[in-house]
């Protein structure tokens, strides 16, 4: 006779063998009875549950969210090449402190070399022009001279003072150094927050080389999930969780993204940092973790992995009666929430219950939430 491979069991019946195999370890009513009044645990099997309190309602909580220490736009400032030219040297490392005037980099430029001849020869065409004003001024005054002739002399004077205060205002933005050399300088002290710049580097004139940061402005950005956004306010409370500090730093909710990045689906949220004595070593792109009070309802939570579901609709959380015994409670829930569930009815706050583990003591649970 031809035998047939039998089909495999369903994945009811491999779960309810699953809980047959530990009814060793359960005594007292069935654990896969259709609905339990009171299961008691032996010692060995209790080793197997995860057991917490039911969390109190509370008027705030906190929403946790990646985050990254930044600089608010408009507290960094940038250090631009002001002509086209070659890097020679580079004084300063990304991070590194530095006092107002440092030298951050040298240059060397042709077109500097060019604004420079430019003001000594507009100096020379100032002088020129304004010896030649005082001239004709000498000889009108003698009736020597013409009224034509000085006019012309004063248009003159004017066109090439006008020349000597633009080429001066070009030429200062290359520094005081002279020749061909440019010396890049710190515009105040701070950190250096960016550094774009490498040895032998053609930098072209109005590119930004370095930036930099005052390290008590600095700010945090967290991405919050976009279904957390409308729980936020401007101006809640937050704190901010750093590697290199153990105590967590206070900060404030400042502007919350109005645009949501289509791949991570989170949008940004500008935090700043409240606590007057930061800790040392902050630097700009640190990854940290932020917590952000919102206000929630008057509800109790539990766990979603602590609720299961019995027949088509009956919730079940598994509350610990004794130190070994556990009863099954139907209870009313409201819509989970990041893995959470509020409590309508049917337990109380501090009633400790089966968090991990309750499909253990209920056979006939047939699905988790």
């Amino acid at each position: 006779m031809r035998r047939y491979p039998l089909p495999a069991a369903p994945h009811w019946l491999q779960r309810h063998r699953a809980a047959v195999l530990l009814a060793s370890a359960l005594c007292a009513v069935p654990a896969f009875a259709q609905k339990i009044a009171a299961v008691q645990v032996a010692p060995a099997a209790l080793r197997m549950l995860e057991i917490a309190p039911v969390q109190a309602p509370q008027a705030n909580q906190w929403l946790w969210s990646p985050a990254r220490l930044e600089y608010p736009s408009g507290q960094l400032d940038s250090v631009v090449s002001p002509a086209q030219a070659r890097v020679t040297a580079i004084h300063v490392q990304p991070g590194q402190s530095v006092k107002a005037g440092a030298p951050l980099a040298t240059l060397v430029s042709a077109d500097a070399l060019r604004m420079r001849h430019e003001v000594s020869a507009a100096q020379l065409a100032s002088d020129t022009s304004r010896a030649e004003l005082q001239r004709q001024q000498d000889m009108v005054a003698r009736g020597v001279g013409t009224e034509t002739e000085l006019r012309v002399a004063q248009a003159r004077a004017k066109e090439t003072a006008q020349e000597l205060a633009r080429a001066r205002g070009t030429a200062a933005l290359l520094g005081s150094d002279g020749g061909d050399r440019i010396v890049l300088r710190a515009p105040h002290a701070g950190v250096v927050a960016q550094h774009q710049v490498s040895m032998g580097q053609l930098a072209e004139a109005g590119a930004v080389l370095f930036a930099i940061g005052n390290p008590q402005a600095l700010g945090v950005v967290a991405e919050v999930f976009e279904g957390d956004l409308a729980q936020l306010k401007t101006g809640a409370a937050a704190q901010v969780e750093l590697p290199t500090r153990s105590a967590p730093v206070a900060a404030k909710v400042q502007q919350i993204g109005a645009v949501v990045n289509a791949e991570s689906r989170r949008a940004p949220v500008q935090l700043a940092l409240t606590d007057k004595d930061l800790p040392e070593g902050l630097r700009a792109g640190m990854q940290a973790r932020v917590g952000i009070a919102v206000e929630r309802s008057a509800e109790m939570r539990v766990p979603i992995g602590a609720v299961l579901i019995q027949g088509e609709n009956r919730s079940v959380v598994f509350v610990q009666t004794g130190e070994h015994a556990f009863e099954a409670r139907t209870v009313k829930l409201g819509a989970p929430v990041r893995g959470w569930v509020p409590v309508i009815s049917c337990l109380k706050s501090g009633e400790r219950i089966v968090v991990r583990g309750a499909l253990l003591l209920d056979g006939a649970a047939s699905q988790m939430l």
